[in-house]
C-alpha cells in the first residue's frame, strides 16, 4: 500500500474518531439535561401558571422534564424516588405544593437535590421557593386572578391586591435546578407578590401576565 494511500486512511480513522467522539459528549449531556417534577394528582389549587412557567423554561433550555403526579407519598417512597431519579441523571428535583402529597416529617428531608415550592412546608425542606407574605389585611392572589376580582378592581370596590406571579416562580425554580445540576449550588427563593390597581390596570403594564 502507498504512503499517501495509508495517509488518507489515517485522516479517514482520526474523522471517526472524533465525530465518535462528539457525539458521546453530545448524548453524555443530553442524558443530563432532565429535571424531575412532582405534581399533587389531586388538588383545588390552579397550578396552571406554575406549570406554564416549569415548561416554557424546559422549552426555552432544551431540558426533559420526568413529571410525577402524586395522591400520597410516604417518607420511604420520597426516598426510593430520590434515589431512582438520580441513578436516571436528574439534575434535581422539583417538588410542587409537596403539603397535598407529602406528610411533615419531624426531622425534615435534607436532600440537596430538592426544590420545593410550597406555603407550608417550608421548614421541611433545606431549599424551598416561596412568596414573601403580605401583611394580613392586604388581600393576595394567586395567578390566574379571576375576572370578578379584576371587574372590582377596575370599579373600585377593591383599591388594591396583590398577586402572585406563580408563572415566574415555575420558571425560576427551573432555573436555580439547572444551576444545581452544573455547579451543585442550591439556594431557597423569595418572590414579592406584584401590587395591582385600577391605576395599574388601566396602563396595561401586567397584561400579559393577566390574560388568558
Amino acid at each position: 500500500m502507498s504512503s499517501k494511500k495509508k495517509h488518507i486512511i489515517l485522516i479517514l480513522v482520526l474523522i471517526a474518531l472524533i465525530s465518535f467522539r462528539y457525539m458521546t459528549v453530545r448524548n453524555h449531556r443530553a442524558e443530563k439535561s432532565r429535571i424531575t417534577i412532582v405534581l399533587p394528582q389531586n388538588t383545588q389549587e390552579d397550578l396552571s401558571s406554575v406549570q406554564e412557567g416549569v415548561r416554557d423554561y424546559a422549552y426555552d433550555h432544551q431540558i426533559k422534564l420526568d413529571v410525577w403526579y402524586k395522591k400520597q407519598m410516604s417518607e420511604k417512597s420520597f426516598a426510593e424516588l430520590v434515589k431512582e431519579e438520580k441513578q436516571n441523571r436528574s439534575m434535581g428535583i422539583l417538588l410542587v405544593y409537596p403539603e397535598f402529597y407529602l406528610k411533615k416529617n419531624q426531622n425534615g428531608y435534607k436532600y440537596k437535590e430538592v426544590l420545593a415550592l410550597t406555603d407550608t412546608m417550608k421548614e421541611s425542606f433545606l431549599h424551598y421557593a416561596a412568596f414573601v407574605r403580605r401583611e394580613q389585611e392586604e388581600e393576595t392572589y394567586s395567578m390566574p386572578i379571576s375576572e370578578t376580582v379584576l371587574g372590582q378592581i377596575k370599579s373600585g370596590r377593591k383599591k388594591e391586591v396583590y398577586m402572585e406571579n406563580t408563572y415566574r416562580l415555575g420558571y425560576e425554580c427551573m432555573q436555580m435546578i439547572e444551576a444545581y445540576g452544573k455547579k451543585k449550588k442550591m439556594e431557597s427563593i423569595f418572590l414579592q407578590p406584584l401590587k395591582l390597581d385600577r391605576e395599574i390596570l388601566e396602563a396595561g403594564s401586567l397584561d400579559a401576565l393577566l390574560v388568558r
